[in-house]
């Protein structure tokens, strides 16, 4: 039987995993010697993420920081997923070993953040890209950087149109209303969410800062800001998978984590420009029009150099654990 304590310090560890709108979309729960990882659609995005694409990604992040986790206290973790029936499980079988060294990694997970700030328009040193290439090591999934200015333009009208898309979608801006905390009470009290500061907004309180959403925030107020991003970044990256299933998007978030963590270890910030992702129109129009041919484009990111910003807030430990499911 896994212990009280450990399962408790691997928890706390999975829930510092990212995920779209920090929705949060997990549930643990553990069996012997078995720990379990289950989405929970009641937190399912069904505008921004309909095929729940991201919120798999968001439990393959939770479940690289879970299996570092276990490293880290002395235990080996074996990964599978079991998708019958539409009954889907993650289960990590923890085995106790002694000489288990403990990973590097670990101790940044505390302190990965999506660093939403302008980034200084610095090049990433050689060294520092191959080690995040060998972060996405999992078969099928696979990373393309895109740097320089050159570069990074062609992805601008992918970023651009796909955002602009989702912003003339009442139904988009309403659930994005909805996930967002516009204050530092309402954001501790419910744990989840885009906390406002986190988003360089001020604190304004749900009823202002629905208003400034709903009338002020607007397509192309959204496409000045990404403009101001992209031409303070030096590189993105792009991280596919072969296959585009459950199972292929848990793997690409274990990669994803190691990835992020990996930039945290080199003081990389980073931060997600995912809509082109998220828009299948757009999606389809990148896989047939750069080169990513045969491969599932699945996460876009922006990389660079800034100071750090907010942490946002998490559940609490016992209202993401489970006994029964």
């Amino acid at each position: 039987m896994i212990p009280d304590e450990l399962f408790l310090k691997i928890v706390r560890s999975a829930v510092k995993a990212p995920s779209v709108h920090n929705a949060q979309p997990w549930l643990f729960s553990r069996s012997d010697d078995v720990f379990f990882i289950l989405p929970d659609f009641q937190r399912a995005l069904p505008v921004a993420d309909p095929q729940h694409r991201e919120l798999f990604i968001s439990l393959g992040c939770a479940v690289e920081n879970a299996m570092i986790a276990a490293r880290f206290y002395g235990y080996v973790p074996a990964f599978h997923f079991d998708s019958c029936n539409n009954r889907f499980m993650i289960e990590l079988s923890l085995r106790k070993d002694a000489n288990q060294a403990a990973p590097e990694l670990f101790s940044y997970i505390r302190y990965r953040q999506t660093n939403r700030n302008l980034y200084d328009d610095i090049t990433i040193p050689h060294d520092d890209g191959i080690a995040l290439k060998s972060a996405v090591s999992l078969p099928g999934n696979d990373v393309t950087f895109y740097s320089g200015e050159e570069e990074i333009r062609r992805l601008t009208p992918y970023i651009l149109d796909a955002g602009s898309i989702q912003m003339s979608d009442p139904a988009y801006r309403r659930e994005l209303i909805h996930w967002m905390r516009f204050s530092q009470h309402e954001a501790m009290r419910k744990g989840d969410g885009l906390y406002a500061t986190c988003m360089g907004l001020p604190p304004l309180g749900r009823t202002a800062g629905s208003f400034l959403l709903r009338n002020w925030v607007t397509a192309k107020s959204v496409e000045k800001r990404v403009r101001k991003q992209l031409d303070n970044t030096a590189t993105m990256a792009l991280i596919t998978s072969a296959k585009d299933d459950p199972a292929h998007w848990i793997e690409t978030g274990i990669c994803f984590q190691r990835f992020a963590l990996t930039a945290t270890r080199l003081n990389l910030n980073h931060s997600f420009m995912n809509a082109p992702c998220q828009v299948p129109e757009v999606r389809a129009a990148m896989m047939n029009e750069m080169a990513v041919e045969g491969a599932y484009p699945q996460l876009l990111i922006r990389l660079g150099y800034s100071d750090k910003i907010a942490y946002p807030f998490r559940r609490r430990i016992h209202d993401v654990i489970i006994t029964n499911y």
